[in-house]
């Protein structure tokens, strides 16, 4: 199979693997009226499966060193299908919390393994294609988000089967990209991917925590909801264009200096936030999508460089997850304080944490 034709499967499993993350999202209103769940618990849905993408990560890589990295993203781009498919038919809340636990799974078996898939089939541009499937990722977020917009036609249930169903064969696809080869790997460990991993944590929560919360920040604060979700989604958007950019990593040597300035760039004017000023709310919202998504890349590159990526990668994410998921709980509970102190800690944790980067080997 032509290298031109697996780059192109696994990033379009990748905009489905996305959509997976975030398509439920417009659906927890109707949920909780439907199953008369609190709004108080519906927050639980979406942290079950961070909770099972974090937590399965790094066995994902061991998995993928057995079984291959392109049957390993075949199966977890399955399992996030068909646990998607069975939501519409769950009767109770618990049951959905259970899918999506188990969807997280299905995502950590997919993340590091198709990246690894592309960063092995052109070691040449890996900045270049890591930046494409960090592109496709927000491409697919918003495709998911957006997706509300079919419940009005079909229904919640109707449409999350639908979008669910379409991943089936795709996975199949995957899983057989390679004809079946597998090159088992060493389960080494990448001490460089711990470092980086916690190093970057921070500005991956950052980044976490203001695209779920901005919203609800902004509306504490007196602006309308439709104004702040569209205010979010310039987040969104721009992380897209820079993962597009990624050939600016092939071309920068060193690309330790470049997470650290991307880290600065992204974080500072966080601290307009505040003034609620709609142009400095478009530029902070603008420059953190884009840097977020390059310093991704870069450390995605920096990993990948090691005998195990798919390993490698899942560690990093893991690390990532499992430390700036927390920032989110930090963020709503000093917003009750003070509406500056979300901001100044987000920029703070950010930036703490990259001196790490000098211990690299």
């Amino acid at each position: 199979m032509r290298r031109s034709t697996i780059a192109i499967i696994i990033i379009l499993a990748r905009i489905i693997y996305s959509v997976y993350w975030f398509y439920l999202a417009p659906a927890l209103p109707i949920i909780s009226i439907e199953l008369r769940v609190s709004k108080a618990l519906l927050g639980l849905i979406p942290l079950m499966f961070i909770v099972g993408a974090a937590s399965f990560q790094v066995p994902a890589g061991i998995i993928a060193s057995y079984m291959g990295n392109a049957r390993t993203a075949g199966l977890g781009l399955l399992i996030m299908s068909i646990t998607g498919s069975l939501i519409p038919f769950s009767s109770n809340f618990y049951e959905i919390l259970i899918l999506r636990l188990i969807a997280g799974i299905g995502a950590a078996l997919f993340f590091s393994t198709g990246a690894a898939i592309l960063s092995s089939t052109y070691p040449d541009r890996v900045g270049t294609l890591l930046g494409i499937y960090n592109a496709a990722f927000g491409l697919g977020s918003g495709i998911g988000l957006a997706w509300g917009v079919m419940y009005t036609f079909l229904g919640w249930k109707s449409s999350i089967l639908l979008l669910s169903i379409i991943g089936i064969p795709l996975a199949f696809i995957v899983f057989f990209i390679q004809g079946g080869y597998m090159r088992r790997l060493r389960i080494r460990f990448s001490y460089n991917a711990v470092i980086i991993g916690i190093a970057t944590s921070g500005f991956w929560g950052a980044y976490y925590a203001a695209g779920n919360l901005l919203p609800t920040y902004a509306v504490a604060r007196g602006l309308p909801l439709y104004l702040s979700s569209l205010l979010t989604s310039i987040m969104l958007f721009s992380s897209i264009f820079g993962g597009l950019s990624g050939r600016i990593i092939d071309v920068i040597r060193n690309k330790v200096l470049l997470i650290v300035a991307l880290t600065v760039l992204g974080t500072i004017p966080l601290i307009s936030i505040p003034t609620l000023n709609i142009a400095a709310i478009i530029i902070a919202g603008g420059l953190m999508g884009y840097t977020n998504e390059l310093t991704l890349t870069a450390a995605y590159v920096l990993v990948a460089k090691h005998e195990n990526p798919a390993l490698s990668l899942a560690t990093l994410n893991a690390l990532n997850m499992a430390i700036g998921m927390w920032l989110s709980i930090l963020f709503t509970e000093v917003m009750v304080i003070s509406y500056l102190l979300p901001w100044i800690l987000m920029i703070i944790i950010s930036l703490v944490l990259l001196p790490l980067l000098l211990l690299l080997r």
